[in-house]
């Protein structure tokens, strides 16, 4: 180590080597700076307890710039670079710690020494965290360790930050005002200990108590065990408190007087303090507080443990991510340590959620609280899962995020932003009631389809002669395409035969498989057949409805399709049960088309033949590649007709109807890959899965976001991004083919996709902030009220920006696909396509994706109905009524007295009240 003079000339010599080093004073401070550096070579010699970048602030027009800090013992060095040669240095032994960003903008803090101030910027909150962390145990001569800040609850010491205060603030150290107009100083997040910032270092370690230990000799004993005395802090009262004792005005502007507690917020006089009880009542969150006795042994991994005392039957754990709400998520967090006990109060980005769980993973049930949006519940969740604590804990949600949507749907609003409303936000989730949320899995399985040039050729034909058939009104025409399109898929099965006979090694199965495609080819002989002499029958087209296929009704438990929109169907007759719909015209049509059930017929056998190759194909062996993958394309659709079956009701229905069996060969011989081991779990959903259009938006933000975080960091703004996101989407129209590029399967039922650019799949009924996709929250003749607690899930088509749009403002219905219970999803292609759970993006390769049911969680709901009575009654206990008749009038028989309520009966009244309310919510 050594003085200026020589260093500085060093320094001279080698101008990159040496760091600039402004002289930053406390102002008022009459030491005068003494700059000081070591070598490289000097620093060495000493442990390293934190080293890394962060950006310090200069006195030249407070310019930052990037240094490279070293923390060895109680000494601070900084240079330009890691190799940098000559390192200022710092002494840390009267140094205090003070964040300098409120709104968590730019992650800076404050290194406060008798005579310089070092202002610090790091990369995010969880490295200034840690750097503090690190510059607080420096103070105390402790051993620094990676985990500090997890036990910083834990160690009494203040925490710091710099902050203004509208009234005039006194020093709870030297007694003295806070200089400025503003009353700028620091204060304690957690007790609201004020210093100035040259007093800070000398004040006490009395805060607020988090353990056992924490209370030391204060701690009551008597018959009814170990309970807390109250804990005071001295002074800055505000202006209209009053005595908890005489109920007359207390505090002061002038000078440092009277008490409030920490954990009840009772208010005395000096002098009226002996007189309050003893014992804290621990104030109105009582029944959410864990109370620091109850804190009182470590476990064999480090980690602190709670116990359950009588008094203390459902906790409440909070978690807050500092990142959200507009970036005021850490004013949350310092209110709820204000409220509660600091050891059960957690922030996300600081280690998440395993400490916290940890700690009350011994209580028989507890109330969790997530201050965050979407992905800080999914991240809660998804460590509940690894400790296995979901018949435990019950979550609720305070909405600090952007979407929001599983606070929308659960009660407790879009946003919050307010922190002063906490204390009744927690009166609020004391009276809440229970709820399941389902939970599903989202299985990936990742794969390339083979595809060849000759295989395109048969894609196309068959995707425009089921365009025709789709469209045209002309009888001609849908026979006419018809019959090619038979022909065509003949062709195209025949060709998979010869490949299935090539690339098989057993020649049993070659053989099969050969019968199994002479067979079907027969079937198409005579469908084309039937279908030619239809085609004589008549020119005109009668309405006449599909027959029924006893063959086609299969086990699919938890599907329901759509009905035709605008035409609701009539009631089917008694003899056609199966039927959907039925017409008075149907002997008409018998006598017109005169081979019609002879069509069905061979509608049937050709049925039974497909699924025979079906099945044969699947028993074959893993891996096997036939090289025949084909996507079926419907083209020229549109949304609102798409599901109509009055677009089927052409004279040639059932000509239609084999067709699209037809083409089911087309879509199911590919080899599928449908092993359950083969999937991995991508991850959990408790929301909405989306593919395509929503999912590009999403990706598209989140990508704008880890590019430039200082434009996304408003709720607002976010909400603007995505509105700029839509409205480019709606001018690209990139996945406006997107049925071209997937296969939709709901409960093992394929089913046919209109033109869409994107797929929704539903757990709740709230979509990408608030949007109802789903149209209504009632049941109708079709569809089942949409619930996140009946293990279905809902799927619906997204055709565009603009229907996104108007959705958050129109309960639009008529783009529902269908409700199952397991959603399978076939990507094609050679490119991935963007898929989003819970609003977090990706691009998913070509595979498939499966969704299945996971688990279940229990969520607290908003109850505003049990609100309501209960306020009812509270307001009724607060009515006075006479205790005793007056004594001139005599009594009255007892059966006419009207009964009166004592007082003391009264306040009996209300405990068994209060007991049996959080009995109910246990």
């Amino acid at each position: 180590m050594a003085e200026a003079g020589g260093p500085e000339s060093a320094a001279a010599r080698c101008p990159d080597e040496s760091s600039d080093s402004e002289p930053e004073q406390e102002p008022g401070t009459p030491q005068k700076l003494i700059r000081k550096v070591s070598t490289s070579g000097q620093i060495r010699s000493k442990t390293v307890l934190k080293e890394g970048n962060l950006m310090k602030q200069t006195n030249s027009f407070q310019r930052w710039k990037r240094r490279y800090f070293k923390l060895r013992g109680r000494t601070l060095y900084y240079a330009q670079t890691a190799k940098s040669i000559i390192f200022d240095e710092v002494d840390l032994t009267d140094a205090s710690v003070a964040e300098s960003s409120t709104k968590n903008i730019n992650n800076s803090f404050t290194v406060i020494t008798p005579c310089r101030r070092l202002v610090l910027c790091a990369d995010n909150r969880k490295e200034m965290e840690e750097w503090m962390a690190a510059l607080r145990s420096v103070q105390n001569r402790q051993n620094y360790e990676s985990t500090q800040y997890s036990m910083d609850h834990f160690s009494g010491m203040h925490n710091w930050y710099a902050c203004s205060h509208a009234r005039p603030t006194y020093c709870n150290v030297c007694r003295e005002a806070l200089s400025g107009v503003t009353s700028h100083g620091l204060s304690c997040e957690v007790c609201k200990f004020k210093a100035h910032k040259r007093c800070a270092v000398r004040a006490t370690n009395n805060c607020k108590w988090t353990t056992l230990a924490s209370i030391g000799k204060d701690i009551i004993e008597d018959e009814d065990g170990v309970s807390m005395p109250h804990q005071w802090l001295e002074g800055n009262l505000p202006v209209s408190a009053k005595c908890n004792v005489c109920d007359k005005t207390c505090g002061s502007v002038l000078r440092l007087q009277d008490w409030r507690c920490l954990w009840c917020k009772a208010m005395v006089h000096s002098g009226c303090k002996d007189q309050l009880s003893s014992k804290c009542p621990l104030g109105q969150c009582k029944v959410s507080v864990i109370p620091p006795t109850a804190l009182n042994s470590i476990d064999s991994d480090g980690f602190w443990k709670a116990s359950c005392p009588p008094s203390c039957t459902s906790p409440l754990l909070v978690f807050v991510n500092s990142k959200s709400g507009d970036n005021q998520g850490v004013k949350f967090l310092r209110r709820f340590k204000q409220l509660l006990n600091p050891a059960q109060v957690f922030d996300l980005m600081n280690g998440g959620p395993h400490l916290g769980l940890r700690l009350f993973q011994k209580f028989d049930t507890f109330r969790i609280l997530v201050c965050g949006g979407d992905g800080s519940v999914g991240w809660v969740l998804s460590e509940i899962d690894a400790l296995t604590l979901h018949k435990q804990c019950q979550l609720g949600v305070l909405p600090l995020g952007t979407g929001n949507d599983l606070a929308r749907v659960l009660g407790w609003g879009s946003a919050c932003d307010d922190d002063t409303q906490l204390p009744q936000i927690l009166e609020k989730l004391e009276r809440a009631s229970t709820k399941m949320l389902d939970r599903w899995s989202i299985m990936v399985y990742e794969t390339k389809f083979p595809r060849q040039h000759s295989i395109l050729t048969y894609e196309d034909s068959v995707a425009a002669h089921l365009s025709k058939i789709l469209t045209s009104d002309q009888h001609s025409v849908v026979i006419s395409s018809a019959k090619v399109l038979c022909e065509t898929v003949k062709d195209f099965v025949a060709r998979v035969g010869k490949a299935y006979e090539k690339n098989t090694e057993s020649s049993e199965e070659s053989e099969a498989m050969a019968k199994k495609c002479g067979v079907l080819k027969e079937k198409l002989d005579s469908l084309l057949k039937t279908l030619n002499e239809e085609s004589q029958a008549s020119t005109v087209p009668p309405p006449a409805p599909p027959p029924t296929i006893a063959e086609e009704q299969e086990e699919n438990e938890g599907v329901v399709l759509p009905p035709p929109l605008h035409h609701p169907p009539p009631p089917p007759p008694p003899h056609t049960p199966c039927s959907p719909r039925t017409n008075a015209s149907s002997s008409a049509a018998a006598a017109i088309f005169k081979p019609r059930e002879q069509l069905m017929l061979r509608a049937n056998s050709l049925k039974k033949a497909i699924r025979q190759i079906i099945e044969h194909t699947e028993k074959g062996k893993t891996g096997r590649d036939l090289s025949v993958c084909l996507s079926v394309c419907y083209h020229n659709i549109k949304p609102s007709d798409s599901f109509s079956p009055q677009r089927f009701l052409h004279s040639g229905v059932c000509v239609c109807a084999c067709v699209c069996v037809c083409v089911c060969v087309c879509v199911c011989v590919c080899v599928s890959v449908w092993y359950r081991d083969c999937y991995t779990e991508k991850c959990v959903m408790n929301n909405y899965f989306g593919i395509g259009l929503d999912a590009k938006i999403s990706l598209d933000f989140n990508n704008k976001r880890d590019e430039h975080p200082e434009k996304c960091r408003s709720r607002t703004k976010n909400l603007m991004w995505y509105g700029v996101l839509g409205t480019k989407e709606l001018l690209h129209r990139t996945y406006k083919n997107l049925e071209q590029r997937v296969l939709l399967e709901c409960d093992g039922r394929p089913i046919p996709l209109p033109s869409l650019q994107g797929i929704a799949v539903l757990n709740i009924p709230s979509y990408a902030g608030g949007t109802n996709f789903w149209g209504g929250t009632k049941e109708d003749d079709t569809f089942t009220a949409p619930s996140f607690d009946d293990k279905i899930l809902e799927v619906v088509a997204v055709f565009g920006s603009m229907q996104m749009a108007v959705s958050r403002v129109i309960n639009l219905q008529h783009h529902r696909i269908a409700q199952c219970r397991t959603v399978k999803i076939t990507i094609l292609g050679d490119e991935g396509v963007p898929v989003q759970v819970d609003g977090e993006a990706w691009v998913q390769p070509p595979g498939y994706i499966k969704i299945i049911h996971k688990n279940r969680t229990q969520t607290l709901t908003r109850d505003r109905a049990f609100e309501s009575t209960l306020k009812s009654w509270e307001d009724k206990q607060k009515c006075e009524f006479p205790r005793t008749p007056p004594p001139q009038v005599p009594q009255a028989p007892l059966s006419s007295q009207p009964e009166i309520v004592s007082e003391e009966e009264a306040s009996l009244i209300s405990e068994l009240g209060q007991a049996a309310g959080a009995l109910i919510h246990r």
